[in-house]
């Protein structure tokens, strides 16, 4: 609230407190106290009062008006909402924003002399007294000393602070002169707008409602700017009691109770008697329309599994507090709106061609995910797979909380390795090929690729020699169905051996290097251990042996989209707080991580896994150019596809998240498959999402840069 100028005391502290001894001497035994009995306590009651009185003058003058609690909003990137998350659902207006007799229906039950009192009403003090001296029940707070009340309750919650909250709704002397004091305080601060204001965005108003929008939305699904007069007196009186009162469970009482508020309005001429009387004659469900407000990434659909990506992206960020309990006490707290980077239509394509080719629930049991990432910002556009967002149950593993997509940290599958997702195949190749054009070597080196035993000796592991370790390496068995025309034994090229995924040519190639700076350089792409170091170098690091996720997959290959520019993946493009001041957020930290030539380089030879004899030859985008890696791991229980335009790159993985077992002679989503390759059903996976996300989008091409020449002399390719 904003402050208003101040304003003088209307009680001194002496009389205040004189006066609320009173009230809670001739109160305390029930309204049952005689003068007789009361006259010896009068000494006592005058050595209470003036010790009262010090503690009053002693209180400090400040009182601290906090925002309450708001649910925080997380949008796609065209502002449409995807998710809720709320300790109290409750979102704050101006009083503007609320309807005049709903403030008039608040006054009129909680504190009628409210725009005549100074916070502290001494007729109030006075009424009360008599009521509860001859067998009533009457309080005496002001509507200012309410909202004190809840302010206090609601900074106690915030901080978890217990005997805060304690101290707040005690039935104590001490709580009413804090009361007291606070409330004679802020009169002087705020104006009656400003407090009443404060008080309707606080109060509960049900069970797990607070605030009169967010209670207008819930039981009439309308702004409490359109309130009626039956639905203010409704909401008015659930203040005192909301459970006892709540009118989805309790619809006669809460009737009773609306009735009693229509009379308190018309005793105050805030409603006619026509008014009243049409009041009385309106039954509780004549006005219901309850919409539940449901918090949580459960509400957001396909895109739950992103939704939890940017939960864990403002759980893990010292940004947004110095512990995680602080930080997912701003997320339920806060009132942010996040917008993240999800692109809806994309979000869209990709749960089309995922669901097309391994629906959900598919009898195989088969999973798929693919992770779409924007080359050179890393924002993550798309995140899709074929299970059900919710609690695993033994009799449906088609519901889960774990994305296949991401990370430990955010809700990724973790192995026992200590890394997160699954065993890439030979869409790891990628980052040999990388490395071999970082180290200025030629892609028209050639290589025998019949089968070969590599002995330990041949590798090259300069941060850890121990793991060299002899090797046979074979290629894909042509009869299974890949490559059925060409042999992948005899002599073939760097960019022949990366078009067929020809195992032995990459073994020859990692041989030619040190393993620690492949992995090194995935690492700088962003392929790493759950720790964040790179993966273990060992020989069959080449053939992808070590387990990735379909994000890393994706945002790697970014970076060769962007001539070596890698950046963080990101998820939340802006933050907001309850104000509508921008927040901070979490960087992509984008940084050359490799040299822009050499990305380049292996992007255009990626772009050869299309040709007529590359393992993509069959996916080719409309209308396009792009580049790819399939990937299969040796029983055909992983099978991938990661690949790539200069506007978007996407990976596909397939397999069985609870652990590996063959995909090949099986039906999958309606189809037959004799084979499980990376080009079976994750290339045409992709390319279906591939072709969807980008219609519209020009065909910028890749750089061009020189690949040498042939040993002969003249340049070429497959």
């Amino acid at each position: 609230m904003s402050k208003s100028p101040s304003r003088g005391r209307s009680l001194t502290s002496a009389q205040v407190v004189s006066m609320l001894m009173v009230f809670v001497l001739l109160s305390s035994a029930g309204g049952v106290l005689t003068a007789g009995f009361a006259m010896p306590m009068v000494g006592a009651a005058t050595a209470v009062t003036n010790a009262s009185a010090k503690l009053f003058d002693e209180l400090p003058d400040d009182f601290n008006v906090l925002e309450p609690s708001q649910i925080s909003t997380i949008k796609a990137a065209d502002g449409t909402q995807i998710a809720q998350f709320y300790a109290e659902n409750r979102i704050v207006v101006p009083l503007d924003e609320v309807a005049p007799i709903m403030q008039n229906a608040i006054v009129a039950v909680e504190d009628q002399r409210f725009y005549q009192h100074k916070g502290v009403d001494p007729t109030g003090i006075i009424r009360a007294v008599v009521s509860n001296a001859n067998g009533g029940s009457q309080g005496a707070s002001t509507l200012t000393q309410q909202y004190v009340r809840n302010v206090l309750v609601e900074a106690a919650i915030q901080k978890d602070d217990t005997a805060a909250q304690s101290a707040a709704t005690a039935r104590s002397t001490a709580r009413k002169i804090r009361e007291i004091k606070y409330a004679l305080t802020l009169e002087q601060r705020y104006s009656k707008q400003q407090i009443l204001e404060g008080y309707l965005n606080i109060a509960a108003f049900g069970p797990s409602t607070y605030g009169v929008e967010a209670s207008a939305r819930h039981y009439f699904s309308h702004s409490a700017k359109d309130l009626s007069i039956t639905e203010s007196a409704l909401l008015a009186g659930l203040t005192n009691a909301p459970g006892a009162y709540d009118p989805i469970a309790y619809p006669d009482k809460a009737k009773d109770r609306m009735n009693w508020v229509l009379d308190k309005m018309h005793e105050e001429e805030f409603i006619t008697d026509e008014e009243w009387q049409a009041g009385y004659n309106t039954q509780i469900s004549d006005i219901l329309n309850v919409s539940d407000t449901v918090g949580g990434c459960g509400t957001a659909g396909s895109a739950a599994y992103f939704c939890e990506y940017v939960v864990s992206e403002i759980e893990n960020s010292d940004l947004y507090g110095a512990t995680e309990a602080e930080r997912k006490q701003l997320l339920l707290r806060g009132g942010l709106t996040i917008t993240t980077t999800l692109d809806q239509s994309k979000q869209q394509a990709a749960d089309d061609a995922v669901q097309h080719y391994v629906p959900t629930r598919d009898p195989s049991n088969v999973k798929a995910a693919l992770a779409s990432v924007e080359p050179g910002t890393g924002r993550i556009m798309a995140m899709s797979q074929n299970t059900d967002y919710g609690v695993t149950t033994d009799s449906d593993s088609s519901v889960t909380q774990i994305s296949l997509s991401a990370d430990a940290s955010h809700g990724g599958l973790e192995t026992g390795g200590g890394s997160s997702g699954f065993q890439p195949g030979s869409t790891f190749k990628a980052f040999v090929l990388a490395e071999w054009y970082q180290e200025g070597r030629s892609p028209y080196t050639s290589f025998n690729t019949s089968p070969t035993v590599f002995p330990a000796s041949a590798w090259t592991i300069s941060c850890d020699p121990s793991k060299a370790d002899e090797w046979r390496v074979n290629n894909a068995d042509p009869s299974e169905g890949r490559n059925a025309n060409d042999s992948e034994s005899g002599a073939h090229n760097v960019i022949q051996s990366t078009a067929q995924s020809i195992n032995v040519g990459f073994a020859q190639m990692t041989s030619e290097m040190d393993i620690c700076n492949i992995t090194n350089l995935a690492a700088k792409l962003g392929v790493t251990n759950n720790s964040g170091d790179p993966l273990t170098p060992t020989p069959s690091i080449a053939l992808g042996s070590q387990e990735v996720t379909p994000l890393q997959m994706a945002n790697a290959y970014a970076s060769f989209a962007s001539h070596g520019l890698y950046c963080r993946p990101i998820a939340i493009d802006s933050i907001e707080d309850a104000d509508g001041s921008p927040m901070d957020v979490p960087s992509a930290n984008c940084w050359q991580a490799m040299d822009a030539t050499a990305a380049d380089q292996t992007a255009l030879t990626l772009t050869h896994v299309f040709d007529k004899d590359g393992t993509g030859k069959d996916i080719p985008l409309s209308g396009r150019t792009a580049a790819g890696k399939t990937g299969t791991t040796e029983d055909m229980d992983n099978a991938w596809f990661t690949g790539f335009t200069p506007q978007l790159a996407a990976s596909v993985w397939l397999g069985h998240s609870e652990g590996y077992s063959r995909m090949d002679h099986q039906t999958i989503g309606g189809h037959y498959y004799t084979t499980m390759y990376g080009s079976d059903a994750p290339a045409p996976l992709w390319q279906q999402y591939m072709n969807e996300a980008l219609v519209g989008q020009p065909d910028p091409g890749f750089s061009q840069p020189s690949l040498g020449a042939h040993a002969s002399g003249t340049p070429g390719g497959n």
